[in-house]
């Protein structure tokens, strides 16, 4: 494995798979929501789709055509912490990739017939969200824990802060965050020896500027344990319970929320599926760990019907306050270790799991001793590590009736 910093500051790291036969390129930008401000909410997401309108070289739709007719694949994310950009393609066209996606990230047109052309698209995913139950349920639950940084509000902006974008708005946060120090480039597979030196020459024209950091953990305080709102396409109750962690920046016990995740919601053999959805007391569990560098939180979310939502939570409660055994941490584990050990076979898993790792906690590191890490996690630590579970949680409970909140 290569793991490189060009002289422009961009963080190059390949690694060699002779057992497939394609590539997945992927550029990594350490850019997203939680760089923007009252004026510009939505601006990450909604540059993630411009760049997709036209480059300097490029007709709109010209790039995906060319991806295509490859046999390859190109796609999009944007996060609060990361936006990450990304062709899976045949390794024979592994340049064309490099080129492509430089191309897309770093010199899009981003005019304002297209910023026109985009914002009904953008505005429909923003009325679609507010009708789902799931989505509105977690913006709310964010919203109070996260008083403090960006991670209270949508991804996808508001209504009037997208209606209000122009084409300067736009190129003002791509100049601001699209640039060599922010990116990271993840190449998993069939690469040669010339790889490198192809990244190193295509990328030497694009623009510079400062990485972004300064990234404060937010440290609000939920003074209300129980929230209820309502919302008229709800039929069934959703209730999410939840707790505040130390984020990313702060410490990262990511190997300890994988087992635990593993533990109570991985499949028919989890303590969650066995003890709720089995007794029939909810239609669906599941439980995890949100993690932003400004804070984590593992939660509960489940659905049930209002008359048993009562034993539902006792039941969950009785759940998470239970004794672990040391055999059901030893077969958690064994869980984590197989399902990351698979997920690794696929190049672009691979691919995401580096890039996160350089762009979010900047540094290879967790990507290299993950697995390593949840080999030596001991029973001891574990229980220390999940005693938050004995502390009461805040709790948002989504109800059918009139909407109460506007999110």
């Amino acid at each position: 494995m290569i793991v490189e910093r060009l002289s422009n500051g961009a963080n190059i790291v390949l690694r060699k798979r002779t057992d497939v036969s394609s590539v997945s390129v992927q550029f990594w930008l350490k850019t997203g929501a939680l760089w923007e401000n009252d004026n510009n909410r939505g601006v990450a997401h909604f540059l993630e789709h411009m760049v997709f309108n036209g480059t300097k070289e490029y007709l709109p739709g010209e790039i995906e055509k060319i991806v295509e007719n490859l046999g390859g694949e190109l796609n999009a994310a944007t996060s609060y912490d990361y936006t990450f950009y990304y062709i899976t393609l045949p390794a024979v066209h592994f340049q064309i990739a490099i080129k492509l996606l430089k191309e897309l990230v770093f010199f899009p047109l981003l005019g304002s017939a297209m910023v026109e052309k985009e914002k009904p698209i953008v505005l429909e995913e923003i009325a679609r969200a507010k009708n789902n139950p799931k989505t509105l349920l977690w913006r709310y639950f964010l919203q109070q824990l996260y008083k403090e940084t960006n991670y209270r509000f949508p991804i996808l902006g508001s209504k009037d802060t997208v209606s209000s974008f122009s084409s300067e708005t736009v190129k003002n946060f791509h100049l601001s965050h699209y640039h060599s120090e922010n990116l990271s480039v993840a190449v998993s597979g069939n690469i040669d020896e010339k790889a490198f030196s192809i990244i190193e020459e295509t990328l030497s024209d694009i623009p510079f500027g400062k990485r972004n950091s300064n990234i404060k953990p937010d440290k609000t305080k939920v003074l209300e344990k129980e929230i209820l709102i309502k919302h008229p396409a709800v039929a069934n109750v959703h209730t999410v319970m939840g707790w505040r962690l130390p984020g990313l920046i702060e410490c990262s016990d990511s190997a300890v929320y994988a087992i635990l995740e593993s533990m109570f919601s991985y499949g028919r053999s989890s303590v969650f599926y066995q003890r709720i959805v089995e007794k029939g007391l909810a239609y669906g569990i599941s439980a995890g760990v949100e993690q932003f560098l400004g804070g984590n939180t593992f939660y509960v979310y489940g659905i049930t019907d209002e008359g048993k939502n009562g034993k539902f939570e006792e039941e969950v409660v009785s759940v998470l306050k239970m004794s672990v055994e040391k055999e059901l941490f030893d077969f958690a584990k064994k869980k984590v270790l197989k399902a990351e050990t698979f997920k690794l076979e696929a190049i672009e898993s691979e691919a995401e799991e580096i890039g996160f790792s350089l762009t979010v906690l900047d540094t290879i590191e967790h990507y290299l001793n993950f697995i390593e890490k949840v080999k030596k996690l001991s029973f001891e630590e574990f229980l220390e590590k999940i005693e938050f579970l004995h502390s009461e949680s805040f709790k948002v409970k989504l109800l059918h009736g009139k909407s109460e909140v506007v999110l």
